[in-house]
């Protein structure tokens, strides 16, 4: 918030542009071994040394990779010098968090998540006082570029610690026989990986290249879908707690996974929809409250892309459940085709709407994302219930019970508002009885696990 409103809508374009950019070619530097490290240790604890002294050496194979080639394909593109400078630094950041994601996977197959919320405090807290000091000392776009290769040095320092206190010491054994299965088993999740990328920030790409004096333009949409992305941490810290588990128990209970999998998607549903509802109507003052007067052009961004956002939390239920069950290859193909999609609607809509015309084409690659998936989960024996129908029902209702609260009483406050039609909203699901006994056990069970392994780590 505070960076958007100091740069201003050009010199943030510039800033998101780096970003998107560098978050697309990041893929090389990782290849989706996270993805491979949480699936396999989380079934065999004994493997955790091996993957990461492995892992770690191919790592730094990859990010000498990376950075020649974000060279190299600056240089294709003729960008400006001062565009490439803010490339290249939030490029080598996200090098370092790639490694930071080493440990943070490990981590995360041990079911230890305090862990991993504790490092996104501190990488948060170290962002906001950076940039924060950033604007006290008045710096340019490049010294907003350094906030994001500081934090990422600071989540790494704390990364360390945590592997130094819960890894057994490498012993840094090359095994290339071990680094070919890493590298196959990794490039399903990896090329998934970077067809979701494309499909994130390839609009932001092709704005700059399409549209004349891009950067004032690139500034209002992305000052919109950082919102939107924003929200992306509720489905991504709810599977990836379930993720682990799910993936150790397709060998021992295929059932329970199909128990995971239904509950997992009705609760992001209920969380999602309304959120959708919501942000539409007070997409305006929303805006308004975070990024002042300068961005009132990303409203109708905001109000069309937080429903790619909505979808998104039902096609990532999708995307754990066939992750878990060694099906990877079936989000990889919807990847690469999402983003074949994305950049073709691009193509159609940009020129002709500029950034409206991105927002719808994200929007309608996520629709066809959702159906897809959907169609081969079902044919892999994971059909949702009949009864997702009646939640689904039931969850609209709510939604419109809050719709029609936020349109009444539009005029209260921003957040007292949005507080009250959560709480309204969720008082309604209670009363539709949108939470069954089962939901109620399961999240009993849930609190029960986390006691228990609490109570293991204090013994």
């Amino acid at each position: 918030m505070y960076t958007t409103r100091y740069l201003g809508s050009d010199n943030y374009g510039i800033l998101s542009f780096s970003i998107a950019f560098a978050s697309i070619m990041i893929f090389l530097a990782d290849l989706g071994m996270g993805s491979v490290i949480i699936r396999d240790i989380a079934r065999d604890k004994c493997l955790t040394t091996k993957y990461f002294e492995n892992v770690v050496l191919i790592k730094i194979v990859l990010a000498v990779i990376t950075l020649v080639t974000t060279a190299a394909v600056g240089y294709v593109f003729n960008y400006q010098s001062q565009t490439m400078h803010v490339v290249y630094v939030i490029t080598l950041s996200l090098i370092l968090t790639s490694f930071s994601g080493i440990i943070s996977s490990i981590i995360q197959a041990f079911e230890e998540m305090e862990y991993l919320s504790l490092g996104s405090v501190i990488y948060n807290i170290t962002m906001l006082l950076c940039a924060l000091l950033a604007i006290y000392f008045g710096s340019d776009v490049l010294g907003f570029a350094l906030v994001y290769l500081i934090s990422s040095i600071i989540l790494m320092g704390y990364w360390a610690i945590v592997a130094l206190r819960r890894i057994p010491l490498p012993r840094w054994d090359l095994d290339l026989a071990f680094w070919k299965y890493l590298i196959t088993e990794s490039v399903p999740f990896g090329l998934s990986s970077v067809f979701v990328r494309i499909y994130y920030y390839i609009d932001t790409l092709m704005i700059s290249l399409i549209i004349l004096n891009p950067n004032e333009i690139m500034g209002w949409y992305n000052a919109a879908y950082r919102l939107v992305l924003i929200l992306a941490f509720i489905p991504t810290t709810f599977l990836g707690s379930l993720y682990p588990i799910m993936s150790s128990n397709y060998v021992t209970s295929e059932k329970y996974i199909r128990f995971m999998f239904e509950r997992s998607f009705k609760y992001l549903m209920a969380v999602a929809i309304p959120l959708g509802v919501g942000t539409t109507v007070l997409a305006d003052r929303i805006i308004l409250f975070i990024y002042g007067a300068d961005f009132s052009q990303s409203t109708i961004a905001l109000q069309i892309l937080v429903w790619s956002e909505v979808i998104i939390f039902l096609n990532f239920v999708f995307g754990n459940l066939l992750n878990s069950i060694n099906r990877q290859i079936v989000v990889t193909k919807q990847t690469m085709l999402a983003a074949t999609l994305n950049i073709a609607l691009n193509l159609v809509l940009i020129p002709k709407y500029s950034y409206i015309g991105a927002s719808v084409a994200t929007v309608s690659t996520e629709l066809f994302a959702f159906f897809f998936l959907l169609y081969f989960v079902s044919r892999g024996g994971y059909s949702l219930h009949k009864s997702m129908i009646m939640s689904f029902i039931k969850i609209l209702c709510a939604s419109l019970i809050m719709y029609l609260f936020l349109e009444i009483f539009y005029w209260i406050y921003l957040l007292p508002l949005i507080l009250l039609a959560s709480v309204i909203y969720f008082v309604v699901v209670y009363l539709l009885g949108i939470l069954d006994k089962e939901d109620i056990h399961l999240m009993r069970q849930l609190s029960n696990r986390i006691h228990a392994q609490k109570e293991n780590k204090d013994g």
